[in-house]
C-alpha cells in the first residue's frame, strides 16, 4: 500500500492486529524498555523524554491514522534511537507532540491546519507560507530539544547510531515528511523526499556532533 493510496478514513490491515507486527511491536517495546531502564540509570535527564515517548507512543499505536508510520517507528525504536530524536520526527505529524516540545523550550505553538483544496506536487519554491513555515518550525524544533538539558549518554549513543544505523532513521524521517505532505494535500517524488530528509539530517548530525558531552 503506497502513501498516496492512504487515507484516514480507509481502513487497511491494521499493524496492531497483525500478529506478525504485534510481536514485532513486543520486541521493539522490550528493547527500547532495555536501553531506556539503561540511560535512566546513569542520567535523570534522559528519564524526561523517555517517559513522554512511552506516553505519546501508547496514543499513536491506537490510532489508526497513524498505522502508516509504525514500521519505520519500531524500527528506530528497537534501535535504541534516543526518545527526544524520536519524538521531535513525530512532531511534525502529531499536534500534541508539537505543543509540548514548544512547551518545554518556552516557544509559542501554533497549531497548523493547513491543507490545499486538490492535490499538487511539492515545490519549496511555490509552496503556500503556512507549509512553509511549520516545516521551518520542525527543523528549529530539533535543535531546541536535543540541546535542551540534553543527555551524555543519549548524545553519545545518537553519534553512534548515526553511523551505524543512520538509513533506518532516514526511512522514518522520510515516511513522517511524506505523511505530513500527503496530510496537506501535497505529493512529492521518492527522489526529492529522501533528498530532503537527508539533509535534514545532516543538520541534526551536524548538531549533535558540535554538542559537549561528559565522559561515560
Amino acid at each position: 500500500m503506497s502513501l498516496e493510496e492512504f487515507t484516514p478514513s480507509e481502513s487497511p490491515e491494521s499493524w496492531s492486529n497483525s500478529a506478525e507486527v504485534s510481536e514485532k511491536l513486543k520486541e521493539a517495546i522490550k528493547r527500547w524498555t532495555a536501553g531506556m531502564k539503561r540511560t535512566q540509570k546513569d542520567e535523570k535527564k534522559a528519564k524526561k523524554y523517555d517517559m513522554l515517548l512511552a506516553g505519546f507512543l501508547v496514543k499513536i499505536i491506537i490510532d489508526k491514522q497513524y498505522d502508516f508510520i509504525l514500521s519505520p517507528l519500531f524500527s528506530c525504536l528497537d534501535k535504541w534511537f534516543s526518545s527526544n530524536l524520536v519524538l521531535w520526527i513525530l512532531s511534525l505529524v502529531h499536534e500534541e507532540i508539537s505543543e509540548k516540545i514548544k512547551s518545554l523550550t518556552g516557544k509559542q505553538y501554533s497549531p497548523y491546519t493547513f491543507k490545499y483544496n486538490e492535490s499538487q506536487e511539492f515545490n519549496d519554491a511555490t509552496v503556500d507560507t503556512q507549509v512553509k513555515q511549520r516545516i521551518n518550525s520542525w527543523v528549529e524544533d530539533i535543535s531546541d530539544i536535543i540541546t535542551l538539558e540534553y543527555s551524555s549518554i543519549q548524545v553519545t549513543e545518537l553519534r553512534k547510531n548515526f553511523i551505524t544505523n543512520k538509513d533506518t532513521l532516514l526511512t522514518f524521517t522520510a515516511q513522517i515528511f511524506k505523511f505530513f505532505l500527503h496530510n496537506s494535500n501535497l505529493t512529492i517524488s521518492d527522489t526529492a523526499l529522501f533528498s530532503i530528509s537527508e539533509f535534514i539530517l545532516w543538520e541534526v548530525e551536524n548538531g549533535i556532533k558540535n554538542l559537549e558531552v561528559e565522559e561515560i
